[in-house]
C-alpha cells in the first residue's frame, strides 16, 4: 500500500527539537544536516511518519495535518501537560460533529498545526 509523508517548514533546529523530540516526544528516523545548509529530517509518533524540512522552497509554514486514530490521546494529553512547555498548552475536547471522537491540537513554532484525534466510546 501506498503511503503520503506530509511535509512541514521549519526554521530552527534548537525549536524543532524541542518541540518534536523533547515535548511531542517523536523520534527522529533520519536528519540531513551538511555543514551549512538547512536541515532535513523525519520523524516519527505512533505509526505515522512526517518530514520537517528547513530548506528555502520545500513547503511553506503553516501546515496542517490530522492523525486520526491517535492510540490513548487523553494518556497522552497528560503527559504532555505534566512536561509544561512554555509555548503551548493545547486543550482536550469532543467533536460536536462526532461527539466520539476526542481531539487534540498542537501548533509548532513555525505555525503548523497538527490534529491529533481518537474515537472513544461515550460514556
Amino acid at each position: 500500500m501506498a503511503w503520503a509523508i506530509p511535509v512541514f517548514r521549519v526554521f530552527d533546529y534548537a525549536k524543532t527539537i524541542q518541540f518534536y523530540v523533547d515535548w511531542l516526544g517523536c523520534t527522529v528516523v533520519f536528519e540531513h544536516r551538511p555543514d551549512n545548509t538547512p536541515f532535513y529530517m523525519r520523524v516519527a509518533i505512533q505509526d505515522l511518519v512526517f518530514d520537517l524540512s528547513e530548506h528555502h522552497g520545500e513547503c511553506s509554514p503553516g501546515g496542517r495535518f490530522t492523525i486520526e486514530g491517535f492510540k490513548g490521546l487523553e494518556a497522552y494529553h497528560r503527559q504532555l501537560m505534566e512536561k509544561k512547555y512554555t509555548y503551548n498548552r493545547p486543550g482536550l475536547e469532543r467533536v460536536e460533529w462526532d461527539p466520539g471522537t476526542l481531539e487534540m491540537t498542537v501548533i509548532d513554532p513555525f505555525y503548523n498545526r497538527i490534529i491529533f484525534n481518537e474515537k472513544r466510546p461515550l460514556h
